[in-house]
């Protein structure tokens, strides 16, 4: 493994299930860098896995102060998951931005794409009549939302869709509507400059053998000259370097020789593929 650096993680602020200190432990023992801890953005519906808005202000404490008690030996960066159906107001306050899809805005409290198979293959039928298609292209045309943010830097898990798909096949990534769709949105994304997430993190919730976005669109980028890095999305401190080696194999695979890391300057810089 290479990969010195994850920046997508989630603690007791949101649905993670340790506490920033822990995660941020997890990941110096297990030889990176610095890492950073993503806070999913408060959302304006109910829901049990997004951060409360009165929470914010003691997740960003808390983390100034992991990053004296961390010190220079290990860098932490505090960063926030931004649901496009959240407020951006206060993005600013945050290290980094990952701008990431959920949901699909069909409703008041709109269904999640990332819970349950059943409720993604609920919602297919009740809002779409069935054809996954365009359930699909309303995914990806929310991605749309992600582009034009320009506090966001990394796109989160691109095709989030497929996480059920290993087990409980929902989409059909080779229809033509799938791939138009997805066409759409990465090139919007490519063209703002946004880094793509290479996702691990449905590997460790056993949904997924492989990490997303699929080699389809991997090889995609890389023909396209794009970003990516990597990142697990762990939601606790056991899986938080889960995934990273068969992320890099499938990196290598597709056509890329390096990944993109954050610098304590702000700016993203390449990290060769294959060395330290």
């Amino acid at each position: 493994m290479i990969t010195r650096q994850n920046l997508h993680m989630h603690s007791t602020y949101d649905d993670g299930k340790d506490s920033c200190e822990c995660m941020l432990s997890a990941c110096m023992k297990a030889s990176l860098a610095s890492a950073g801890i993503s806070l999913h953005s408060p959302l304006p519906f109910q829901n049990d896995w997004a951060a409360a808005s009165i929470y914010v202000s003691g997740y960003l404490r808390e983390m100034a102060s992991l990053k004296c008690r961390f010190g220079q030996a290990f860098q932490v960066y505090t960063g926030i998951e931004w649901d496009v159906l959240s407020d951006p107001a206060e993005l600013d306050r945050f290290d980094y931005v990952i701008g990431s899809v959920h949901h699909l805005p069909v409703c008041a409290v709109p269904p999640s794409v990332d819970n349950t198979p059943e409720e993604t293959a609920g919602c297919i039928q009740k809002y779409f009549g069935g054809d996954a298609d365009a359930a699909a292209t309303c995914y990806f045309n929310e991605l749309l939302k992600v582009a034009s943010e320009p506090r966001v830097s990394i796109c989160g898990h691109f095709d989030l869709l497929l996480k059920f798909n290993e087990r409980m096949p929902l989409f059909n990534p080779e229809s033509p509507a799938y791939i138009k769709a997805g066409q759409t949105a990465l090139d919007a994304l490519l063209d703002a400059g946004k880094i793509i997430e290479v996702n691990t993190g449905a590997i460790s919730r056993g949904w997924r053998s492989t990490p997303y976005p699929e080699a389809f669109w991997l090889r995609e980028i890389a023909r396209r000259g794009g970003s990516v890095l990597i990142s697990s999305d762990a939601h606790s401190s056991a899986h938080v370097v889960t995934g990273f080696d068969a992320a890099e194999a499938l990196l290598i695979s597709c056509g890329f020789d390096h990944v993109m890391e954050r610098s304590t300057s702000g700016a993203f810089q390449p990290v060769p593929l294959g060395k330290h």
